[in-house]
This record gives C-alpha cells, structure tokens and sequence, in this order.
C-alpha cells in the first residue's frame, strides 16, 4: 500500500476512474440542489410556518477563515493548512445563501484543478477519516450535503441523493482498501432505483452504478433511509424500509465501524453489524 501523502499513479482509486463529464455533472448537480432548496421560495402551506430555516445548511457554506476544502487543497498542493476560524453563530439567510454559493465555486474549481492534474486527486491527505486521496475528499462532499438538505427539509432531492449515495459508496470503498478487506458491497435503491456499489482489492477500488442484476452484499432501500440512517435497522427492516443483501459480505465490513468512528454511513453499518448476528438466522435473509 502507498506511503501517506503522497500521490498514487497505479491501481484504481474509485471515482478517480470515472469520466470527468459525468463525475462534474454529479457533483456540480448535487451543490446545484443545494442552492435551489436555501433559494426556494415557501410553497403554499408554507407560507403560515415563515421563511425555511437555513441554519441546518450553514456548516456547508465557505465561510471567512473557513473556506470549504481550504485545508484539503493547502495539503495537496504541500502547503499549512490555514488558520480555522469559527463561522457566525447565527447568520442570516442571505449569508448562509451566500456561503453556499461560494461554497459550490470553491467545488467547481478544485474539481477542475484536479481533474486537469490527476496525480493531484490520488495524493493522499490526511482527512477526519484518516488518509484518504484528495478527490476522494472532494466527491464525499455529497453525503454531508445530503444529510444538511434533509435536517432542513426533511426530504433529499434526487440529484443531491445520487451524489450522497455514490459518496458513501466511494469513501467505504476507499477505506476497505486502505484497511486491507477485499470486499464488493453497496447501497441502492429498490426496482431500478439510484444506486452504487464498491469492489475493493490489494490494488484499489472501483466505483459504479448499481444494475438490478447484481447479487452483491449491501442494503437496500429508499435513498431518504440509506442517506440518514437515525432510527432502529431491525424497525427498519420490520417495517421494510430497508432491506439488508448477502449480510454476510456485510459482516466482513465490521472492522471499519471500530477503525473509523466518522464513517459516513457508519451508524447504517455499525447497526446492521450488530444486528445481523441475530438476524441472519432468520429465514429469508440470504
């Protein structure tokens, strides 16, 4: 496996291998729903309940002394990471509209910064999640973006989910390999819905759209439950929001909810580990 921080030229690095028109579209559509819900206006029934509350959307914005992705790209380029500052306690919705805006132009051009040089996007940087490639760090933007828009909304716009979910797909993949667990796993939604799915080797990883005739382990369910994973998996599974696949594919996984505790997806994981113990002797898991 490569030393930390630095760049690595061989083996696949998840959406590192994607074509740069649909990986652009993705994560540019996915910041685009983000604007359009802290823009949109209040829709009739709304109107009685005031202007949507931003707050929840603030932590994504770029804020003065807290640029978004400022740290990721002063590492990658072998520069201090610069001075955090605290973002305003309690701004306002022109500035948290305004942080987002900036937010998404400082995306777009570290997106294309590393798409023009490749071997800066498989540079290994340090992350919460421990080392992790640069564009790496870049895409799992979505995932975050996707939980915000929910907190605030209580919904997830289909581009924004997509990008979520091929964010979490992406990250686990990245930290299969980096742990040494060659796996396949992934998380879609049911009949044809949006979906991806991960195979991680001694080499690398891969990243693609789930097909509806894959028999791979991973969970299954509406974007919304995948995404935001707050509530009891076996209630989920009883009430069929969620369904587990090849649970024992998934059980290989366990180590990475010890070894990583920000995992995203990591309370989806860590309680379909601990449930699959039990559940798997049930009849009609597989």
């Amino acid at each position: 496996m490569a030393e930390d921080h630095q760049p690595v030229l061989h083996g696949p690095r998840g959406v590192a291998e994607e074509p740069p028109e649909s990986l652009r579209a993705r994560v540019l559509g996915g910041w685009d729903a983000v604007l359009a819900v802290a823009t949109e206006e209040p829709r009739e029934g709304r109107e009685q309940q005031g202007p949507r509350d931003l707050r929840p959307l603030a932590a994504l914005g770029s804020w003065p002394g807290r640029p978004v992705l400022g740290a990721v790209m002063a590492a990658a380029h072998g520069l201090p990471a610069p001075e955090r500052r605290p973002k305003p306690f309690d701004p306002s919705p022109e500035e948290v509209r305004a942080a987002l805006a900036e937010a998404r132009e400082r995306v777009a051009a570290a997106l294309e910064e590393v798409l023009a040089a490749p071997e800066l996007g498989r540079r290994i940087v340090d992350s919460p999640l421990g080392p992790l490639p640069v564009l790496t760090q870049i895409h799992a933007m979505g995932h975050e973006a996707a939980q915000a828009v929910h907190d605030a909304t209580g919904t997830v716009p289909p581009p924004l989910a997509d990008a979520g979910l091929a964010a979490m797909v992406d990250v686990v993949g990245a930290l299969a390999w980096r742990a040494e667990i060659p796996s396949s796993a992934g998380l879609w939604e049911p009949d044809g819905g949006l979906g991806w799915v991960f195979t991680a080797d001694a080499d690398g990883w891969r990243v693609r759209r789930h097909e509806p005739a894959d028999d791979l382990p991973g969970v299954e369910g509406a974007a919304r439950h995948l995404l935001v994973s707050t509530g009891s998996v076996p209630s989920m599974l009883a009430r069929g929001e969620i369904r587990m696949r090849r649970v024992g594919g998934l059980l290989a996984l366990a180590p990475l909810v010890d070894q990583v505790p920000n995992l995203p997806g990591g309370p989806l994981l860590r309680k379909a580990v601990g449930a699959v113990s039990l559940l798997s002797r049930l009849p009609g898991f597989r």
